[in-house]
């Protein structure tokens, strides 16, 4: 969609709904229709507009070329309702901007040029800018109609499942991430400035608007210059805001992150990460606080993979959370089973009885070169050949029949062999000591019985440990991939649910 901020030409408005600031159009011919007087808040020669007050607004209302419906919402930055744009005969939500903006020459031009700026964002996880005018000293944008409702407003009806908070905070990451590279940081990132349309696609609102929000409440930073107002001006929500954002400091995208990740908590929990009865103890708490653990209230292994999602995007330092909307997709995508499907234990316990037998017919040739010991070839199996594979395939035979791969648990692309060494070496390390006693041991009854005893701990030890990550770990962690920092999940396919948007312009 191409976004055009130039006035659309119409049959003359009434004298009613004439502009009191509008240039006069000339004298015409009789019997010639006049054109419409040019009501772009950006038209050449266009000044702030004379009415002290704002004029009543209300359903039937004509501002330029749109007829107001009725009110959608108000905030801080103004009054916000459902319009019909006259010249397309298409909804658009129409913001109307305080008068004190519309009055004061800086503050307006800013508006403008961020306008401007956000007008060039096409993306589908984005609300549209289509129009900035100015009409009976009113300043408005006329902006995309979301049939849907506010993120704020869903949750009014409780928590929603992991798996769908994790796939609306990836679109949101994904709008932000647009916007990022625009050079917007929108720093009031919250659930009622996420819409959520008919069709289940989350757009990110009001970007570029809220930097402006000071200077609408009289604060008297709003006197700073641009580039002050863009760094470091104290907008946002309590609620979810950053520690530096309340600090009043510089802030950049990962003060979005932030609002972002306490915005999932708030997804995932039915309330904010903390409550307080003033900004001042919101602002304290986000900065000094610990933030409870999602885990201990709902238990769920795909919460306990959002939560620790949500401890990385709340971090108080912010160089401490993800560097770049990049890595946050990857973290929310790897947290998601609907996105990364994690193996469970059957399935993982099968593929390994596969790779042990797969073991065992390496060993044959051991054993009769050996006079009956196939013990060394366990060992190349699982210290040689299996790292082998993972590091060149990403799976091993077993885990190949049931289409499961190997990969870092963080970031996607193949294990090193050393990882994928160290990973079978802390799985097969009761195995191995059983191997080493029964070499070097002696025939006496005690020896016998202790390296019997340690060859049925190594062989059950994968086993056990399976069970107690799948019953116990929130992200089906065992010891071995911990230590080598592997994770075991299915091939990527197309997810069930609804992909999410990644078209970018």
């Amino acid at each position: 969609m191409t976004l055009d901020l130039a006035a659309t030409e119409l049959a003359a408005p009434s004298p009613a709904a004439k502009p009191p600031s509008a240039l006069e159009a000339p004298a015409l011919p009789a019997g010639t229709a006049p054109l419409a007087v040019d009501a772009t808040a950006t038209a050449v020669g266009r000044t702030p507009g004379a009415p002290a007050t704002a004029p009543a607004v209300g359903p039937g209302t004509r501002l330029a070329h749109f007829e107001i419906v009725r009110p959608l919402g108000h905030g801080g930055m103004g009054e916000v309702y459902l319009a019909t744009d006259l010249a397309l005969d298409r909804p658009v939500a129409l913001k109307l901007l305080p008068t004190a903006v519309a009055q004061d020459r800086s503050r307006r031009e800013r508006m403008i040029r961020e306008a401007r700026a956000q007008a060039r964002l096409n993306h589908p996880n984005v609300a549209h800018l289509y129009f900035i005018g100015e009409d009976r000293g009113l300043l408005f944008f006329a902006m995309e109609y979301i049939d849907g409702e506010t993120l704020a407003a869903r949750l009014e009806r409780g928590p929603l499942p992991a798996e769908a908070a994790l796939e609306l905070t990836r679109q949101a990451a994904l709008g932000l991430r647009e916007a990022h590279r625009h050079g917007f940081t929108h720093r009031d990132v919250k659930p009622s400035n996420l819409m959520i349309d008919s069709h289940g696609v989350l757009k990110v609102m009001d970007f570029g608007l809220v930097t402006d929000a000071v200077a609408a409440q009289g604060d008297p930073r709003a006197d700073v210059d641009d580039a002050g107002v863009a760094a470091s001006a104290l907008v946002g929500t309590p609620l979810y805001m950053a520690p530096e954002q309340g600090q009043g400091r510089a802030v950049d995208h990962r003060a979005d992150i932030y609002a972002l990740g306490a915005t999932l908590h708030h997804m995932l929990a039915g309330a904010p990460p903390f409550a307080g009865g003033s900004a001042a103890e919101l602002q304290s708490a986000h900065a000094s606080a610990a933030r409870v653990s999602l885990v201990s209230q709902r238990g769920r292994r795909a919460v306990g993979l959002a939560d620790a999602v949500v401890a990385r995007m709340m971090h108080k330092r912010a160089a401490d959370r993800p560097a770049s909307y990049d890595e946050l997709i990857a973290l929310l995508d790897q947290a998601n089973p609907a996105r990364t499907r994690p193996a469970g234990f059957w399935v993982r316990g099968v593929a390994m009885g596969i790779d042990l037998v797969c073991a065992a017919l390496v060993s044959i040739p051991f054993a009769v070169v050996a006079d009956g010991s196939g013990n060394l070839g366990l060992l190349l199996y699982f210290l040689v050949l299996a790292p082998l594979m993972v590091a060149r395939f990403g799976t091993t035979i077993g885990h190949a029949l049931f289409e499961l791969t190997i990969t870092p648990a963080r970031g996607d692309g193949r294990v090193r062999f050393l990882r994928a060494a160290r990973r079978y070496l802390t799985m097969s390390a009761p195995l191995a000591l059983g191997i080493a006693l029964e070499a070097s041991a002696t025939d006496s009854t005690p020896a016998r019985a202790a390296r019997i005893a340690v060859t049925i701990v190594g062989l059950l030890y994968p086993v056990i440990e399976l069970a107690r990550a799948a019953l116990f770990s929130p992200d089906a962690g065992t010891l071995w991939d911990r230590a080598a920092d592997t994770r075991v999940r299915y091939r990527s396919r197309t997810s069930a649910l609804a992909p999410g948007p990644t078209a970018t312009t």
